[in-house]
């Protein structure tokens, strides 16, 4: 069986955590005769590594630097997916004014109708069918869709438009395992400072058991409360995480009134997720704390008259997200 993705083991953020190891290897160069006295691996230069060992860590690539080729290239893969749906409505008014009544529906079914749905919803797998389908059409219709009003330059730029969505889908995707794979990289490092401070203060609580005061300098929880004030009741505004964008209807008109519900992708929807109801242009937002690590997060909207309309995010704490927009179709 093959190993999961790594998991933080830290309960607290990523600041938080780098804060808490050197303030704890601090402590421990302070008092490293002590250490040393208990267990002569302890030495000068071990409280060195550690410490260079969550500096390494900390200057491992953060989520928006890790994010940023994947951020452009959804910002260009969105476009051109607008491009693609623009051809594609072109295309079947193309057929309705080509073709009877009668066999508009086939025929515009045939064009890849079962699919634009999912695809006017930023589905890149159903939009890439629904495209290749619309190609197809065409390439067996060109006759039948000049004579219907379809400009001799249509079928090369639907072709385009295509080409480059599907560029951009592949770039977009190879982004995505990029970032991920530094996110577990940076999760790996993190629990591995992670792991060594806890052993460190696991032995910290003998050494110093006749000691209070300077026992609970190597305490993990007092430290996370001593730099976040955790203990106020009031969430850090650094922890939060703040999602928001709009839902448009397929005519990229704003719906107002729209339950957008917020869930973990690993634990699935529940009754005391945050919801929220887009405005009179569309808008929503989120602002609301996060579990301490990385997530991945499924944005969903529901309205009456409309199929549901939902996309996922990767989220990490104390980070903003906007423009995350939501695409709606009119049930037929």
């Amino acid at each position: 069986m093959a190993d999961p993705r790594p998991q933080a083991l830290y309960n607290c953020s990523q600041s938080e955590l780098y804060a808490i190891c050197t303030i704890g290897w601090t402590s421990y160069n302070e008092n490293q005769p002590d250490f040393e006295a208990f267990n002569t691996l302890y030495t000068a230069l071990y409280g060195t590594n550690a410490q260079a060992e969550v500096d390494a860590a900390l200057n491992l690539p953060g989520f928006q630097e890790r994010n940023e080729a994947t951020e452009v290239a959804h910002i260009k893969l969105v476009a051109a997916h607008n491009e693609c749906l623009t051809k594609w409505k072109s295309l079947r008014a193309y057929i309705k004014s080509s073709y009877p009544p009668e066999v508009q529906k086939p025929k515009i079914e045939s064009a890849g109708y079962d699919h634009y749905e999912k695809a006017a919803n930023r589905n890149w797998d159903e939009t890439t069918i629904m495209l290749n389908a619309g190609q197809h059409f065409i390439d067996n219709n060109t006759a039948d869709l000049t004579a219907g009003g379809m400009p001799a330059t249509f079928a090369a730029s639907y072709a385009l438009a295509t080409s480059t969505f599907v560029d951009l889908y592949i770039q977009f995707t190879d982004f995505e395992q990029d970032e991920q794979e530094g996110t577990d990289t940076k999760i790996v490092a993190n629990n591995a400072i992670y792991q060594k401070l806890m052993r460190m203060f696991e032995d910290a609580q003998i050494i110093y058991e006749q000691n209070p005061s300077k026992r609970e300098r190597f305490v993990f929880k007092q430290l996370k409360e001593m730099i976040s004030n955790s203990g106020s009741g009031t969430p850090s505004p650094s922890s939060q995480v703040k999602i928001s964008g709009r839902v448009l209807d397929e005519f990229a008109n704003p719906l107002s009134g729209v339950e957008v519900r917020i869930y973990s992708v690993n634990s699935g929807p529940g009754p005391d997720d945050p919801v929220t109801y887009t405005i009179g242009d569309g808008t929503y937002a989120f602002s609301f704390p996060t579990i301490p690590e990385a997530d991945e997060v499924v944005i969903e909207g529901s309205l009456v008259g409309y199929g549901n309309a939902s996309r996922q995010l990767f989220v990490e704490p104390g980070q903003t997200y906007t423009d995350q927009d939501l695409s709606m179709n009119v049930n037929p």
